[in-house]
């Protein structure tokens, strides 16, 4: 039986990068998102499949389960070496807020749904964060410290059904949901310019 998880999307309106130096941001999460699904299995590994938006396969691997590293002869690219070391470092992080998080797991099959594109930078980054954190029960704002840093202000919008203004202080966020409809909101429009950010080099 498959086990679901799902989070947001997000948009940064107000405070882009500002919001890592304590400024009031204002956020809002997209309709779209990114699902995780997961069912135990026999396979002595956790075999990770990734799918986009039109359902099509960009990504497979399998990790070993004792410390989630990949097996070696299935990486033949760059990027997949790096798309898989991330996903161990994730959860390795996982592991060490939870040691309990998969630790008697015979066989693990995981695929991922993202509803967007993911060269739009809506989140594919803090919705995976956010559906691991649910999937191994720790908290999502602590996994996404030790991975992927930043505000935290996406994650906030992963877990929010509606507008939040957000904000850092001595550490530690402060969220407050709030309603944003402007009179002009029939039309606001989302135009990809292909100059996507990467958020680790950006900080």
């Amino acid at each position: 039986m498959w086990q679901s998880y799902y989070s947001n999307g997000k948009l940064l309106i107000t405070g882009e990068y500002a919001v890592l130096d304590g400024a009031l941001a204002l956020a809002v999460p997209t309709r779209l998102g990114q699902h995780l699904r997961v069912r135990e299995n026999d396979s002595g590994y956790l075999r990770w499949t990734g799918l986009d938006e039109k359902n099509n396969q960009w990504f497979e691997q399998q990790f070993y389960l004792e410390d989630f590293s990949p097996l070696e002869d299935q990486i033949v690219v760059d990027w997949k070496a790096e798309t898989s070391a991330r996903l161990t470092s994730i959860l390795e992080q996982a592991r060490m807020l939870n040691p309990q998080f998969l630790s008697d797991a015979k066989g693990i099959e995981v695929e991922t749904l993202t509803e967007f594109n993911r060269n739009w930078g809506l989140g594919t980054s803090s919705t995976l964060i956010n559906n691991i954190a649910q999937w191994a029960k720790v908290d999502a704002f602590q996994l996404n410290k030790l991975t992927f840093g930043g505000s935290g202000y996406d994650i906030a919008c992963a877990q929010s059904d509606s507008a939040l203004l957000y904000q850092l202080e001595d550490g530690s966020a402060e969220l407050q949901k709030v309603s944003f409809d402007p009179p002009f909101s029939q039309n606001l429009y989302f135009v990809f310019l292909n100059q996507k950010m990467n958020s680790r080099e950006a900080i």
